[in-house]
């Protein structure tokens, strides 16, 4: 052992060796695998998705390292939150990624899927579903209702649905955590939103078989991150790019990338803020910010409701151009 200390060089070459040896590691995880079935955590809110995911599997972009390493820490959370609440409560954990799948009346399994497990409580198995989050995610999620409020939350919903259906159970256990404590969320089967769920697998599931695509709508907060995007976008990715020589505009287009992660924590710090007030009419805050607020009902139309052929009578085409800002 070298007992001289060591140089700058040597201690630069180090940390380089760190980074290349992670991102190598991280990037030989990364890969794409061809889907029998759609999967049960992965109800995305697209129909065009829907059937990429299945038809298209092997075009699918491929994720970044720094994305391969949130998931590699959810995995490992998930394991620490068993040890936990195993350890510090006594509470047993069984039947840990177990599948299960969903058939139609074809008997065809059109999804599949694996619970986190189930604790034993008294003689029963209650299923769990853990979910490892930021900070900021963690205190704006406090009910269901909070779920709704992005499309990633929904897919969790829909997830725990599909979950408790094919596990034929009534009530399950969203455990969430912010990396060093827990939350707990009771879910109950809803069988009216289990049923549209259903029934929009079957239908895409008739689609896939027949190999066709349903019509898309550009939603940016569901399209500009979506691995399948040049492939809804073929007939503008296949013609020539312009080139645009606009100084002008391209710091504003600079100025709009470092601005998009300050936005993104207002939004989340936004929304987590606003979750403390609920139901509060007035109050302040040391003596910088007075707060107030007040029930509003609002009215709106259940579309899940309304069966799908009466939906069909009713819609209506229109266009829109879809634009797509990537740094290069």
């Amino acid at each position: 052992m070298r007992n001289e200390p060591a140089t700058l060089e040597e201690t630069n070459g180090l940390i380089a060796h760190m980074i290349e040896r992670r991102n190598n590691f991280l990037q030989s995880e990364i890969s794409r695998y061809p889907k029998r079935a759609f999967t049960c955590s992965d109800i995305h809110e697209c129909d065009r998705y829907m059937i990429h995911s299945l038809l298209d599997w092997d075009k699918r972009e491929l994720h970044d390292t720094g994305l391969q390493a949130i998931f590699d820490a959810g995995k490992r959370e998930e394991e620490n939150v068993k040890q936990r609440l195993g350890y510090e409560l006594g509470l047993e954990f069984v039947e840990q990624q177990s599948p299960f799948e969903i058939k139609n009346n074809l008997g065809e399994v059109i999804a599949s899927g694996r619970i986190d497990g189930k604790i034993l409580w008294e003689g029963k198995a209650i299923p769990v579903e853990i979910k490892s989050m930021n900070e900021n995610s963690f205190n704006m999620i406090n009910s269901l209702d909070d779920f709704k409020k992005k499309p990633l939350y929904r897919k969790y919903l829909r997830q725990m649905q599909l979950y408790l259906y094919g596990n034929n159970q009534q009530y399950g256990l969203f455990i969430l955590s912010n990396f060093r404590t827990e939350k707990i969320i009771l879910v109950e089967l809803d069988y009216g939103e289990c049923e549209y769920i259903l029934s929009r697998l079957e239908r895409l599931w008739e689609m896939k078989k027949r190999g066709e695509y349903p019509e898309g709508t550009y939603k940016p907060e569901l399209c500009d991150r979506c691995p399948f995007a040049t492939l809804c976008m073929t007939d503008v990715s296949n013609k020539p790019a312009d080139m645009i020589n606009n100084e002008e505009l391209e710091e504003k287009l600079n100025r709009r990338e470092e601005l998009a992660p300050a936005a993104k924590e207002y939004a989340d710090i936004d929304a987590e803020v606003k979750s403390v007030f609920k139901s509060i009419p007035h109050a302040f805050v040391g003596q910088s910010f007075e707060i107030t607020g007040k029930e509003q009902i609002r009215k709106s139309v259940d579309t899940k409701a309304i069966p799908e052929e009466i939906r069909k009578q009713y819609e209506k085409e229109s266009s829109c151009w879809i634009t797509k800002i990537k740094k290069i």
